[in-house]
């Protein structure tokens, strides 16, 4: 029997930061969102292949009864049977802060997530019936929107998709930051899909970071920085992540860099760096 040949290649596994920067690096309208969001978790699942879920959230699609020419509220009735009474996604609050819920291939396979990996579904979904659904960064609870008519409709995918009144969002709010907390319009802003990524990435950075994986946290910051949005308060959180894993010299490079561009005093960074300086001068 003739020795198994070793092959005349190597496959070559493509750093997944880079790979997410390939996808976000351009205007936001194009960004492909669940591309973007499996790419994510390539960092996670360095062997996931992201073809059979974008191919899962298509047969979705295709099982919705829904069109641009029917009624919002038929629309949204009709996403609503498939992905909620049918499929039974549903919002994972016994096990909120699992990293797993952040990660879309892990929602599409569980059928459970966290409000806005569960409302990147929805849009996904709805997008491919033409339905004109759009993300909403609202405080502490990612939200989805459609134009109406007659005026806007909130959803909460989180929520199997409940429309959600005035004061339903008052109540959400209140339950967050306080009974005394206003409501207000720039909250039902559509956001971005820069934004909504950012916004994931915060996530799993606060998930990794409450579980001191630190390398973790670093990768999300890293993944965040190639969204180009809150660039100050990552290279910050970059810098106190150095501090937090002894890397002090990396820690003040990237203190002092946030400092400069920040134009700020904060005295918790400052107060980390006259930590380091004694550290350093108990080890000379």
């Amino acid at each position: 029997m003739d020795p198994v040949k070793k092959p005349e290649f190597e496959l070559i596994q493509i750093d997944p930061i880079r790979q997410f920067e390939a996808i976000t690096d351009c205007p936001d309208e194009q960004i492909d969102l669940a591309e973007a969001a499996l790419a994510i978790a390539v960092t996670e699942y360095p062997r996931l292949d992201p073809a059979p879920f974008i191919e899962k959230l298509d047969r979705l699609a295709a099982r919705i009864e829904a069109d641009p020419t029917f009624s919002a509220l038929a629309n949204i009735a009709a996403i609503n049977r498939v992905l909620f009474e049918e499929e039974e996604f549903r919002g994972n609050t016994k096990e909120y802060d699992d990293p797993r819920n952040s990660y879309l291939n892990d929602v599409l396979e569980r059928k459970k997530g966290i409000p806005i990996t569960l409302s990147l579904v929805y849009t996904e979904v709805a997008r491919r019936k033409g339905v004109p659904v759009a993300g909403v960064g609202f405080p502490g609870h990612f939200l989805v929107k459609h134009p109406g008519p007659p005026a806007e409709i909130i959803i909460d995918p989180f929520h199997c998709g409940a429309v959600l009144s005035n004061s339903d969002c008052s109540a959400l709010l209140r339950e967050h930051f306080g009974p005394e907390t206003e409501l207000k319009p720039e909250y039902f802003a559509t956001c971005t899909k820069k934004q909504i990524l950012a916004r994931m990435l915060n996530n799993l950075k606060g998930t990794y970071y409450r579980r001191r994986d630190y390398s973790k946290v670093l990768t999300m910051i890293e993944l965040s920085l190639a969204t180009r949005e809150d660039v100050l308060t990552n290279v910050r959180d970059r810098g106190m992540v150095f501090f937090a894993m002894r890397r002090y010299s990396d820690a003040v490079r990237e203190l002092k860099v946030y400092l400069k561009l920040a134009e700020s005093e904060d005295p918790e960074v400052q107060e980390v760096l006259q930590m380091v300086g004694r550290l350093k001068g108990m080890m000379n």
